[in-house]
């Protein structure tokens, strides 16, 4: 996208800020401290911080990784190291669960289950760090994941678990039913995003197992069953393939599609089969058709910098009249009217606030990772993350 000077110079301002603010809230990076290299999911306007979960390190190592090749900070790249450390922590290598061997904690090493989305973030992270320092345990630690994946996380239809426990929950934990039967009756459309991993981890293995039968079902139960006819894709009851009642995930992921349509280019990229490219077209059509007059999505501005990334790699793959530049300038200014760029609280300066309008402006790691990904590729030219 040819983007005006004003907003080039803008985006990159921006970034800096972004990778910035992942720093300054990373848990310090030191031995004395169970969680080093640990960010926080968000920072309130009262300076009240909450501890992420192991996908939001991910995009931040990914973005710091992204941030040191632009600006050639090593603070960057010890950061996403350190971020990388914490991540490692995560994995079962407990010879007392061996049917999870390879799979990934959601939290700390003592939660005790994970939404699979979110540990395939992880995974994907650690082909990143493979990539960068050409260190073999991180590649490793990649594909372990993926084959517990594979054996152990995919449903009758192919289609990944909303969650799966690896033993019982400590008695007071807060996340029990999430882990239930009744959590898994739904078929989540995040989990259109486990594409990505499956086709950049078959790239660095020169393996195309990962890309085989289960990569193609997933593809397919995607663009059959996960999107709708009004071009959005949407959680599903499993036995039914009919929308639930109530949206499980509130809207979380419609605009932000969770890197699906993304997913889906990788699927072509394998297939040739251009009915995924028509996918991608029915779902940005139907995000730019609603796009508000401030140039927002939705409520949240999360979904900016995942749909402006998937137009940017799609680019002349694609048909989507509504995405006009006009259309996509209005989505990056929104998005970038959304930084936190005052002088109140330190914390949480350079991050994103992710609600619109909200009494209590919250900056949130999810947008913040998502955003700097997306600047350094459209101004920095890094083109090395969220793409194919």
């Amino acid at each position: 996208m040819n983007y005006c000077e004003t907003l080039q110079v803008a985006g990159l301002k921006a970034a800096h800020r972004l990778a910035d603010w992942f720093c300054n809230n990373q848990t310090p990076l030191h031995e004395m401290f169970a969680e080093s290299g640990r960010i926080a999911y968000h920072v309130d306007c009262n300076g009240v911080t909450v501890p992420g979960s192991q996908w939001n390190c991910a995009f931040a190592v990914m973005g710091w990784l992204g941030a040191y090749k632009a600006f050639g900070d090593e603070r960057y790249l010890d950061c996403a190291l350190g971020a990388g450390g914490y991540l490692k922590s995560l994995q079962v290598f407990n010879p007392f669960l061996t049917e999870h061997y390879g799979a990934i904690r959601e939290l700390t090493p003592q939660t005790t289950w994970s939404y699979p989305r979110d540990g395939l973030s992880v995974a994907w992270a650690f082909i990143e760090l493979y990539k960068q320092t050409g260190e073999h345990e991180w590649l490793t630690r990649a594909e372990l994941w993926g084959e517990w994946l594979l054996n152990k996380a995919l449903d009758e239809d192919g289609w990944p678990f909303g969650a799966v426990q690896f033993e019982p929950s400590v008695k007071y934990s807060y996340i029990e039913d999430y882990t239930s039967g009744e959590y898994n009756r739904i078929q989540f459309s995040c989990q259109g995003g486990t594409l990505n991993f499956l086709y950049h981890l078959s790239l660095a293995t020169e393996d195309k197992k990962w890309v085989g039968e289960p990569f193609v079902k997933i593809a397919d139960h995607f663009v059959n069953y996960i999107q709708q006819d009004s071009g959005f894709y949407c959680s599903i009851e499993r036995a039914t393939k009919k929308l639930p009642q109530d949206d499980p995930q509130h809207g979380l992921h419609r605009a932000n599609d969770d890197l699906g349509s993304l997913g889906l280019l990788c699927a072509y990229r394998i297939t040739n089969d251009t009915k995924y490219l028509h996918s991608i077209e029915k779902f940005l059509n139907a995000v730019f058709t609603g796009q508000r007059e401030d140039g927002s999505f939705e409520q949240s501005v999360a979904c900016i910098p995942v749909v402006l990334n998937v137009i940017l790699e799609s680019g002349c793959l694609v048909n989507v009249p509504a995405a006009t530049p006009q259309a996509c300038e209005k989505a990056l200014q929104a998005l970038l009217e959304s930084q936190e760029t005052s002088a109140r609280l330190a914390l949480a300066y350079g991050g994103i606030i992710e609600e619109r309008n909200m009494k209590l402006p919250i900056v949130v790691a999810r947008s913040s990772g998502y955003a700097l990904i997306y600047l350094l590729k459209e101004f920095a030219g890094i083109k090395d993350f969220l793409g194919v």
